[in-house]
């Protein structure tokens, strides 16, 4: 280990496209998420609740791929 911060090697490209990967892998678990609680075969208030707290959970992920996206954006001077 070199103890350099994350992405200091590549400087900001590679700390920008090391975000982007992890916005994208956000992106797809949260879709994932969505997916299978979509095929669940579970009716009921209990199940509802577990809906609703799955779907704000993938919210939550899409939401932080987000900001990634634009931190990424800004490391690539296009955020501005």
């Amino acid at each position: 280990m070199s103890g350099r911060p994350y992405g200091a090697q590549a400087g900001p490209r590679g700390a920008a496209e090391g975000l982007r990967s992890h916005a994208a892998a956000l992106r797809e678990r949260a879709e994932r998420l969505r997916g299978a609680c979509a095929g669940l075969d579970w009716k009921g208030p209990q199940a509802d609740l577990f809906r609703a707290r799955v779907d704000e959970l993938a919210l939550r992920c899409t939401r932080a791929a987000e900001g990634l996206a634009r931190s990424a954006a800004e490391l690539d001077g296009r955020g501005r």
